[in-house]
């Protein structure tokens, strides 16, 4: 596994979709995401910006923080110019060559075409330019699209973790379906 901070991060693309480094400009997409009630139900530790200014300054500080420290890789995804969604690789585990996937995309964009394209664009840049050999993901179990997401390109389920994480929104623990992609099954 290469080190993050080595790592070149020219953008990948696939089916329309850009995956690039996140940037200051893209503070609507994160106050968006942050706020929107399916992120914060099925992903951990979301706490909603205030305002742009906000995401502009997490944009400025954390991202590049945590890719210069190894910890995690996150991502801008984008369509015909648009900021459309995120992207993440975090737990990155040098011992064992993994890490953990997260992928949101804005309500109007939540396609089951676009969601294989951004979640496989995320696990590409793992494997391809980290050199990772296994990533993770976690779905709430009634997190059914995720789960077919996954599905669709490669991710085999691996398990059942009853309550697993706590909602951003409402602070309910929900079970989760473990699933795991290894480099050759990605499709």
């Amino acid at each position: 596994m290469r080190a993050l901070a080595e790592v070149r991060d020219d953008p990948l693309a696939d089916d329309g979709l850009l995956l690039r480094r996140p940037r200051p400009a893209d503070a609507p997409l994160v106050l968006r995401g942050t706020h929107d009630p399916l992120v914060r139900e099925f992903l951990q530790a979301v706490i909603p910006h205030r305002d742009e200014a906000a995401a502009e300054r997490w944009l400025t500080e954390i991202p590049p923080m945590l890719w210069q420290t190894g910890r995690a890789a996150y991502f801008a995804l984008e369509a015909a110019g648009e900021a459309v969604g995120w992207g993440e690789l975090v737990n990155l585990d040098p011992e064992q060559d993994s890490a953990e996937i997260a992928v949101w995309l804005l309500p109007e964009h939540r396609r089951l075409r676009t969601a294989k394209s951004a979640m496989r664009l995320v696990c590409r840049f793992g494997f391809e330019r980290i050199g990772l050999r296994r990533i993770d993901a976690y779905a709430a179990a009634d997190n059914m699209p995720s789960q077919l997401t996954g599905a669709a390109i490669g991710f085999r389920r691996a398990g059942y973790r009853p309550a697993l994480f706590r909602s951003s929104r409402t602070q309910r623990l929900h079970d989760a379906v473990y699933a795991t992609l290894v480099p050759e099954d990605l499709c």
